[in-house]
């Protein structure tokens, strides 16, 4: 007997799961902003930043990207719009470190969609707008900006160019 209650209950367990119990993909994710830097005299060309530095206003965790032509960014949820400081660091002939500066404002219409019960929701971004904010100093990198999207809803292509 009570070996049959423990079958009993050991089949219960099994099949109490539902599908939705479990979240897996990508398609369950916030998505970041991706950004692909290029070549501001070949544009056709994608160019690797040797560092960079980010970090939101008021916050000071900065995240650092190295050798790359491809940035991700997340956005802020809980707000329309995010400002991101971007850092340009490279070397010179003599080996110092030229540090430049700009900052992009992005903003959107932020949109929560719920994906099952195990995931929860994710959040799109709806009427995407990038710009270059002006800056005063002549330490500035980005020469052009432009918007691939209006919508960011996956990761799967860059939603936005970089020249410099």
């Amino acid at each position: 007997m009570k070996k049959i209650a423990i079958a009993v209950l050991c089949l219960f367990a099994l099949t109490a799961c539902e599908k939705d119990d479990i979240c897996v993909g990508g398609e369950s994710v916030t998505p970041n902003v991706i950004i692909n830097l290029y070549d501001k005299i070949d544009s056709e060309i994608l160019k690797s930043a040797p560092k960079i530095g980010i970090f939101v206003e008021g916050f000071s965790d900065t995240i650092f990207f190295k050798n790359t032509s491809k940035i991700e960014l997340p956005l802020q949820i809980n707000t329309t719009e995010t400002v991101w400081n971007i850092r340009l660091y490279e070397l010179n002939a003599s080996n110092d470190t030229i540090i430049k500066n700009d900052k992009m404002r992005f903003i959107y219409t932020p949109e929560a969609l719920y994906v099952s019960k195990a995931c929860g929701y994710k959040t799109i971004f709806h009427n995407f707008n990038a710009t270059k904010l002006p800056n005063t100093t002549n330490d500035t990198w980005i020469q052009n900006i432009y918007k691939v999207t209006n919508e960011i809803s996956n990761t799967e292509n860059a939603h936005i160019q970089i020249y410099y």
